[in-house]
Order: structure tokens, then sequence, then C-alpha cells
């Protein structure tokens, strides 16, 4: 197996050049996106070098506690992103998302890591932590989606919901079109991705893979896994979410709490 060629220095500086450009281009256009642009770039470059070092001193300890509090501290960023990102005022609700999230990762990531490519310890620090990553981190976005277009819809049809509450239905049937929406929403961009790999475009894993030496064909099986416990995680993560927050929204005597 070929080892993957690496990134020059001069690469780098190549495509910060690009960033450059980048900047210029919004400045021009006065997108008014200057700002949070050159935010995101900087905070993306410093936090993945600073993952980058940290991660290479977990995979040569390789201790189950140590890897597992780094799993819970990423779940802990992941549910307080979910909750600024989606902004809903329901502070209530951030331990839902924290155990929605945790418990479906961990169980899905188990049976990936060790039934389906069979590896023991199944918290093998080198396979561990990138895999929980990527599926908390798609999980992230897709229970940002869900409750986000939950709370708004909801919040805009307020009038509703309580009319189907006067006709006797039950909290869950006065939301349910609403959370059949959200749910939708925190789907389709997968479903819409699934559509096009191997056809439109290659995904970043079997890519990396490829240009790693990796055999396609095994590039294939992993990607196929992978997209497949992604979207997954993502649908059981985000009706968790969405679960607990539609209960949220009512009062213990069914009413219709007022979150502005």
């Amino acid at each position: 197996m070929k080892n993957i060629i690496d990134i020059s220095f001069q690469g780098i500086l190549i495509i910060y050049g690009l960033v450059f450009l980048n900047l210029i281009l919004v400045e021009l256009l006065k997108f008014n996106l200057l700002k949070n642009f050159l935010v995101a770039i900087v905070r993306m470059s410093l936090q993945l070098f600073l993952a980058g070092l940290i991660l290479k001193f977990i995979f040569k300890l390789n201790t189950p506690s140590l890897i597992f509090l780094i799993f819970f501290i990423m779940a802990f960023f992941a549910s307080h992103i979910i909750l600024n990102k989606a902004k809903i005022p329901i502070v209530k609700i951030f331990p839902y998302i924290f155990i929605s999230i945790t418990v479906v990762t961990l169980l899905i990531g188990f049976l990936f890591i060790r039934i389906v490519i069979g590896l023991t310890p199944w918290y093998e620090a080198r396979y561990f932590i990138p895999l929980m990553g990527m599926i908390l981190g798609n999980s992230m976005n897709g229970c940002a989606l869900a409750i986000e277009r939950f709370y708004s819809n909801v919040n805009e049809n307020k009038m509703v919901v309580e009319t189907y509450l006067c006709h006797g239905a039950t909290t869950f049937e006065a939301t349910k079109s609403f959370i059949i929406q959200s749910l939708k929403a925190a789907t389709l961009p997968y479903i819409t991705s699934m559509s096009g790999i191997g056809l439109v475009f290659l995904p970043g894993m079997m890519t990396g893979q490829i240009l790693s030496g990796t055999n396609p064909i095994i590039a294939v099986k992993y990607q196929l896994s992978i997209m497949i416990i992604i979207f997954t995680s993502v649908v059981f993560s985000s009706l968790l979410v969405v679960y607990f927050s539609y209960k949220l929204f009512f009062d213990k005597f069914g009413r219709i709490r007022v979150y502005e």
C-alpha cells in the first residue's frame, strides 16, 4: 500500500491564497459576510490543527477512559451547537439533545466498529474517534435542522395547534404534521447526497482512502457503510430530539407553552 502524499507548506499557502481571493470577492460584492467568513476560516484552521495534535497524542496513549472522555466532550459541544444554531429558546431541551445524540451515536458506532468491521476492542482510538466524530457531526446538522423547523412551524401555527386541541386531539396529533415536516427537513440533504454519490461525485472518505492506496472496492464498501450509518443516526437522533421537543411545547395540562 502506498503512503499518501503529504501537502507541503507551499501547498498550504496556495490554499490560503484561495481564501484571500474569496475574501476579496465577498468584500467587492458587498455580501456583508466578510467578518463571518474570516472568523469561520480562522476558527476552522485553529480547531483542525489543534485536533490533529490532540489526536496524535490520544492515538499514542489509546486509553479507554481518555477516549470516552473525548467522545462525551464532543457530544457536549455538538449539543450546544445544535441549541445555538437552531435558535430555540428552550434551554430545558439541552439534556435531551445530549442524551439523544450520545445514545444513538454509541449504539450505531458499536454496531459498525464491533459487529460490521469486527474490531476488538471496539473503542480503538484510531477508529473510534474519527468515526464517532463523523456520526456526531452529521447528527448535529440533522438535529439542528429538525428542531429549528419544528419550533418555527409550531410557533407560526399556534392557532392551528390550539384548534386541534380544542377539538379533542392529543398533543401528538396536534403536532404530528410538524414532526413529519421537521424530519423531512433533517433527512432531505442526506437523501439528495446519497442519490448523487458515485454518479455526480465521490465522497470525502472514499476519496481519502483511494488517495492513500486502498483498493477502490474496499473504499466503496466502507463508504456505503458510512453513508448508511450516518443516515440512520440522523433519522433516529432527529426523531428523539423532536419527540422531546414536542413534549416541552406543552404543560402538564396539555396547553401550549409560549416561547418567544
